[in-house]
């Protein structure tokens, strides 16, 4: 198919057409504003405008040639292709879940079934009591705490009411001694036996008595003067 040169064609035409318009029309302006006729046996014809008649003239011969080139650019074919929009492709991060980790914990002491249970990280001790099958009717709940975190391979003992964490002449469990309990040892006051609770409570338990020298104003000094006298 020769679509495009056919169009070419039809602007052509219609620019001639345009322009055999325009100066017919100029010739016919010029022949009504002629104000005399020279003898037909002059040799040259001439015409004259006054002033008034040119600009009449060339305004029309402006509007013409407006219209015209209004009407060649519009023809078919004389429109510029429209661009195609390119689909923005974004490329969003894919999110991956992590499976939370499990920690094991040993659940001992006045629970229904003492022994080890599996928590999903981030567990409280109350979760691990749960887990042991809840606490007996003589557990004394007050000396735990059951907000804590459960740490993996930690040892969480549920004393009964009234027992102390070193009855019996044992060693005390760091695990569940109260300041009180902790007061009892030597070098430990109240002020030290406080920062221990409360690093217990901040930190997890301790896993060793070494662990100990985490707390301000413990050093190694002092452990060894705890050897054998407190467990983790």
């Amino acid at each position: 198919m020769d679509l495009p040169t056919d169009r070419n064609h039809d602007a052509e035409d219609v620019r001639e057409r345009w322009r055999d318009s325009l100066a017919h029309a100029a010739a016919s302006a010029y022949r009504r504003a002629s104000a005399d006729e020279m003898p037909t046996e002059a040799r040259r014809v001439r015409w004259r405008l006054d002033a008034r008649s040119a600009v009449s003239v060339a305004l029309l011969a402006a509007v013409v040639a407006v219209v015209g080139w209004a009407v060649v650019a519009g023809a078919p074919g004389a429109a510029a292709p429209a661009a195609t929009a390119v689909p923005s492709v974004s490329s969003a991060p894919t999110v991956q879940t992590a499976q939370p980790a499990q920690v094991i914990v040993h659940v001992a002491g006045h629970v229904v079934s003492p022994g080890l249970v599996s928590l999903a990280a981030g567990d409280r001790v109350a979760d691990a009591i749960d887990a042991a099958g809840g606490p007996l009717d003589d557990a004394d709940l007050s000396a735990v705490n059951l907000a804590r975190v459960a740490q993996d391979g930690e040892q969480i003992l549920v004393p009964a009411v009234g027992e102390q964490a070193d009855s019996g002449g044992g060693p005390v469990r760091l695990a569940t001694a109260t300041a009180d309990d902790l007061e009892q040892l030597p070098g430990i006051g109240p002020v030290l036996a406080a920062r221990i609770v409360q690093d217990r409570e901040e930190n997890g338990p301790f896993m060793s008595v070494e662990d100990l020298t985490r707390v301000s104003g413990i050093g190694e000094s002092l452990v060894g003067q705890l050897d054998g006298l407190v467990v983790p």
